[in-house]
Order: structure tokens, then C-alpha cells, then sequence
């Protein structure tokens, strides 16, 4: 799909100029190259793989991507919201624990109810976030901090893939035709969060 090769190039674009400003990038920044890194990685071997293995990758993909914002969060918020971060974590990994319990075949199914559990903490993150920011001094820069690029990125993607996670097997095997017409808006907001972490890694400038 022409789509998936803009996508790519995109997290290309991404990881070079991550790259290029390393030494200027805040420590929140510098996590979310490694989740990109990562991503690219995945999205190669997915590309490569069959449909069963495909399923593989992305239920792979979602525990690292998570573990990977957590960090991100982890240094981005006030550390008295760092109880959030960990109850996040432990309902995630609870969740998915219980998923693979009831079906043990669970990592090889197009059942992505588990990027559903992330959409949901990585949100409540991103919205602590944005209260956090709220709460600013006025004269606070978003031309020097990248972070507001990132979570713009993060509220727009994790709400909307909500839908397409938790209704992706039943849309596939009840309406095919709208499943396949819906999987263009995951490529969408995969396009729409590179951008603004690319604004975001051009953008941001650690005060030191």
C-alpha cells in the first residue's frame, strides 16, 4: 500500500533528525527515538511476514510501545504523578495477562483488545499531561518544547484507534467491506502522530 511506504519514510524522517539534534532533545524526547527505532523494526518484519505472523508482531509491538511511553511519561511528568504511571502499567499488564489466560492462542489472533488497554493509559497519561500544562506560567514556550507536539500527536492517535483496535476482528468477519474502508484512518493517524513527533523532534530544545 502506497500509504505504508509514506509512513515509513516518515519514521525515517523521524529518526534522522532525532538524530541530527540528539544533543539538544530533552529526556522525555530521547525515549520516544527508541520507541521509534522499534517501530520501524517491527513495521520491516510485519511487512515480511503472513497474516498469522503479522498478528504476532503487532501484539508484540503493543506491551514494547507501552513500556516505551511509560518511560516517556515517566521523565516528562511531575514525579507525585508517577502513581498514575505505575497503576497504568499494572492494569495493562494485568489485562493482558487475563486476555492470554482465557485464550492461549490470543497473541496469534487478529484480537487486538489489548492495544485497546494501552489506547486507554497512554490517553489518561497524555491528559495529565495537558493539566500539567494548563497549569504553566503564561509565558511558557511551546516553540522550545517539543512535548506539546508529542502529546497533540499522543490525544489525537490513542483515542482514535481505540475503535479500530476494539472492533477489528468482529468489522472483519460481519462487514468486511467496512473493515477494509476503515484501515486506510489507522495509516491516517499513524501518518498524523509522525508528523507532530517530527515537529516535535525539530521543535524541542533542552534549556541546559
Amino acid at each position: 500500500m502506497f500509504l505504508w511506504y509514506i509512513y515509513i519514510l516518515l519514521l525515517l524522517l523521524n529518526l534522522v533528525f532525532a538524530l541530527i539534534r540528539w544533543g539538544k532533545l530533552r529526556t522525555p524526547i530521547k525515549w520516544l527515538f527508541g520507541l521509534l527505532c522499534w517501530v520501524f523494526l517491527i513495521e520491516i518484519f510485519r511487512k515480511l511476514c503472513d497474516e498469522q505472523w503479522k498478528s504476532f508482531g503487532t501484539h508484540l509491538n503493543i506491551p514494547i510501545e507501552m513500556m516505551f511511553q511509560f518511560l516517556y511519561f515517566y521523565y516528562l511528568l511531575n514525579k507525585k504523578k508517577r502513581i498514575f504511571l505505575y497503576g497504568g502499567l499494572t492494569f495493562f499488564f494485568t489485562a493482558l495477562f487475563v486476555a492470554w489466560n482465557v485464550d492461549n492462542d490470543f497473541f496469534w489472533q487478529k484480537n487486538f483488545i489489548d492495544g485497546v488497554f494501552m489506547d486507554v493509559c497512554i490517553t489518561f497519561w497524555t491528559g495529565l499531561f495537558f493539566y500539567e500544562l494548563i497549569q504553566k506560567p503564561i509565558r511558557y514556550n511551546i516553540n522550545i518544547d517539543g512535548n506539546f507536539w508529542v502529546n497533540c500527536g499522543n490525544i489525537l492517535y490513542y483515542p482514535g484507534t481505540i475503535l479500530l483496535f476494539g472492533l477489528n476482528r468482529y468489522l472483519e468477519s460481519v462487514n468486511p467491506e467496512l473493515w477494509q474502508n476503515l484501515r486506510p484512518l489507522n495509516y491516517f493517524l499513524n501518518l498524523l502522530i509522525y508528523v507532530l513527533y517530527l515537529i516535535a523532534f525539530i521543535m524541542d530544545r533542552n534549556k541546559k
